[in-house]
């Protein structure tokens, strides 16, 4: 036996059962003191503010994560404080873990929810498709409408975004109210898309009851002939809702 365990057979039998029980016992109450233990030491961190100039870099963005700064990500060169989202929730659910202070242009642009495509800069506008860059054009005014611009990434300097730019006035924002969807256009079915069970889908363009359900992801179950509808299981919540199949496309 070597030292270091003698050590510990040492410190247990000198202890006695009385202190093991002790020990034994104070377990469950640490498990549930946990979390508010976690948040004080985050309080102990210091909070940073945004850069005044409005200039930011991957370093600077990914302190930004909500941890104990408000959340933001980047999307076509912008940074976005997405601070109000529910999706998005510091180290919860796959949009936090993955965009919370990271730059999600390509994945966006993809739809992609693979870690190698979050902070991905060795890309072209020109290497997407037809769908992607309009995808990306939708996600860039679903971010850049309903939350607030703080700033531009120093990485994306010389990049031109003024065709995602132009697109996106065609598209309709995500999560927008009824005033401003009245006024845009959905955008178009997507053409030749073959959908099967069990493939991942994103949602989008939803309008009405289940609007807020725009940006999730979910499981494809079957296809309900009656309502004309997707069975979709959804990734945040488990249950089973019905969309269109505008309203579905794949997500990678």
């Amino acid at each position: 036996m070597s030292t270091e365990a003698s050590g510990v057979s040492g410190l247990l039998s000198s202890a006695g059962p009385v202190a093991i029980a002790l020990a034994v016992g104070a377990a469950p109450l640490l498990y549930v003191l946990w979390p508010r233990i976690k948040a004080l030491f985050r309080r102990r961190k210091a909070k940073e503010e945004m850069p005044s100039d409005g200039v930011w870099d991957m370093a600077t963005l990914a302190k930004f994560d909500g941890d104990v700064n408000p959340i933001c990500l980047g999307v076509c060169g912008k940074v976005v404080d997405v601070s109000s989202s529910e999706n998005i929730r510091y180290n919860e659910g796959m949009y936090g873990k993955l965009w919370a202070g990271r730059d999600a242009t390509y994945s966006l642009a993809t739809l992609s929810l693979k870690e190698e495509d979050v902070n991905k800069l060795d890309f072209q506008l020109t290497d997407f498709t037809k769908e992607q860059h309009k995808a990306l054009a939708g996600w860039y005014k679903h971010f850049t409408t309903k939350y607030t611009v703080v700033g531009k990434l120093k990485e994306y300097e010389g990049w031109d975004f003024s065709s995602i730019e132009e697109e996106a006035k065609s598209q309709n924002p995500f999560g927008a109210n009824d005033a401003a969807k009245a006024e845009e256009p959905a955008p178009a079915p997507d053409t030749g898309l073959v959908f099967a069970k069990g493939d991942k889908v994103w949602i989008r363009a939803v309008q009405g009851p289940l609007e807020e359900h725009n940006g999730e992801t979910g499981i494809l179950q079957g296809f309900n002939a009656e309502q004309k509808a997707f069975e979709v299981k959804l990734d945040s919540n488990g249950k089973v809702e019905l969309f269109r199949p505008a309203n579905l496309t794949k997500a990678s």
